[in-house]
């Protein structure tokens, strides 16, 4: 057979497990992100005066600085655990550390409601530390799934989809959040119905993923040797991390930057946002549901088209792989920042435009998906994971400053639109000085140290040593030797 006519049928091949498996970590995603941000929309209803005689449920009096850290708590666990979750995820499989994760959630979620009348604001910021503490796994932990799971020309759009949960999961909570708070039960509704949902979800998880291809009792030996073709991860999971390597390596350094930038661009939107639209433009979250969910929809599609339109261009031979994730990013930082721009002067008598304007932005920024978050990756599939929880540990310490930050400049005034204008322009900045930085440092050729033996080789005569591959390099050397 020719190596077009091999390459051909690599990269034709058709529906299988790992697609079940892209499904499960897609709903992990989902889940977990409903935790997550359906705390944005509890601390609302925790604290709604409105409700203060109805006697079935609670209502605190809470300041703005108290919901900033109830709001932050979540991301002081968050990074604390972050390289150590890598670690344990490459040591121990993603599938498990994922599964303790949904265990601990549901624990939390179920218990929070009934004692959150002993304890106060700062139970809750206790509960919300260890479900950011079990939930740091979840990044670290799919993108080692990932980088065992799919071979280099399916990776940019299967990595697109699932972390599209992400935004699937928030468009799902806001709204959901809100009606359930509306319900005779108020706030702790929310709090029973996540704790069900992550039981549902550790179930699935259990039964129809695994953390690698070969530990998979599903799977065909055709399909587990087309994914594992393609990708150098033949060693031991117990095998030492190339800290040093990666530490000198400069396009981690640019996809460092490019993180810090989405992060900080998407923690506004992530932790303020419900505030935002409540407070700033008077937009209620059980009345218009939809509409305050909608940024977020918008956020998923420009997430799936770009990592889809990417993938396709670098099929198709476009453009190299480095210069479609600076393109794609830049697009996304650009999008974001002309919208927070926008947004700043927003008027509060005209909600559908700023909801408008919202849904734009955040569908641009979703186009960073096939940036920077694929960036790890191709450096190293084999520890992406790990480099990507070194990245979010530093990018979590942003995390946990930015709602108190916020608060600060507000104020504990979240109706004036005007220092929400602050707030966005400081953004809008950030992210800009991030994307140069990622521009001009960013690598997207796989990296000689990905090799799991590189270290042992490294001891060995200079002749034993081979240099590293890049994936479309790689590829073209299986074909060859078949």
């Amino acid at each position: 057979m020719e190596k077009a006519d091999l390459k051909k049928e690599k990269l034709e091949y058709g529906i299988g497990i790992r697609h079940l498996q892209m499904f499960c970590m897609g709903l992990n995603m989902i889940t977990l992100f409903i935790v997550r941000s359906s705390m944005g929309v509890a601390v609302l209803a925790m604290t709604d005066i409105s409700r203060r005689r109805d006697s079935k449920v609670e209502i605190y009096d809470w300041d703005k600085k108290t919901q900033g850290l109830i709001l932050s708590s979540f991301f002081w666990g968050y990074m604390v655990m972050q390289i150590p979750a890598g670690l344990l995820s490459k040591k121990f499989g993603g599938k498990l550390v994922i599964l303790v994760a949904l265990v601990v959630n549901g624990f939390v979620c179920g218990l929070l409601p009934s004692i959150v009348s002993i304890g106060g604001w700062q139970i809750v910021c206790v509960c919300r530390m260890l479900m950011g503490l079990t939930q740091a796994c979840l990044f670290p932990a799919s993108h080692t799934l990932l980088g065992k799971w799919l071979p280099a020309h399916e990776r940019t759009s299967y990595t697109g989809l699932v972390y599209g949960g992400c935004q699937l999961g928030i468009v799902i909570a806001m709204p959901v959040s809100g009606l359930l708070a509306a319900t005779d039960l108020g706030w702790k509704l929310i709090f029973y119905g996540i704790s069900a949902l992550m039981f549902v979800e550790a179930f699935i998880w259990h039964f129809f993923a695994a953390s690698s291809p070969g530990e998979h009792r599903l799977i065909t030996y055709k399909e587990r040797e087309y994914i594992e073709s393609d990708l150098n991860s033949g060693g031991p999971s117990n095998l030492r991390t190339p800290w040093l390597n990666i530490l000198k390596t400069r396009g981690f350094w640019g996809t460092l930057a490019g993180h810090i930038g989405s992060s900080v661009v998407y923690m506004l939107f992530f932790v303020d946002m419900p505030t935002y639209l409540e407070k700033g433009l008077q937009i209620s979250l059980t009345s218009s549901a939809f509409l305050s969910a909608l940024p977020y929809i918008g956020m998923v599609v420009g997430n799936v088209v770009s990592s889809f339109l990417c993938e396709k261009m670098y099929n198709k031979g476009v453009f190299r792989l480095v210069t479609l994730r600076r393109l794609f990013n830049s697009i996304g930082v650009a999008g974001v920042t002309v919208g927070l721009l926008a947004l700043s002067f927003a008027k509060s008598d005209s909600k559908t435009l700023a909801v408008g304007m919202l849904t734009v932005t955040l569908s641009l920024c979703g186009f960073v998906s096939a940036g920077f978050m694929m960036s790890h990756l191709d450096l190293s599939p084999n520890y992406g994971g790990v480099m990507l929880s070194v990245t979010n540990c530093i990018t979590s310490a942003g995390a946990v400053a930015i709602p108190i930050t916020n608060s600060f400049i507000l104020r504990n005034d979240p109706t004036d639109v005007g220092r929400w204008r602050v707030v966005f322009f400081g953004t809008a900045v950030v992210g800009v000085v991030c994307n140069v930085l990622y521009v001009l440092l960013v690598s997207a050729d796989r990296q000689e140290w990905d090799d799991p033996n590189y270290l042992d080789k490294q001891k060995a005569d200079p002749e034993e040593r081979q240099p590293a591959l890049n994936s479309k390099e790689f590829e073209m050397k299986q074909l060859e030797r078949r």
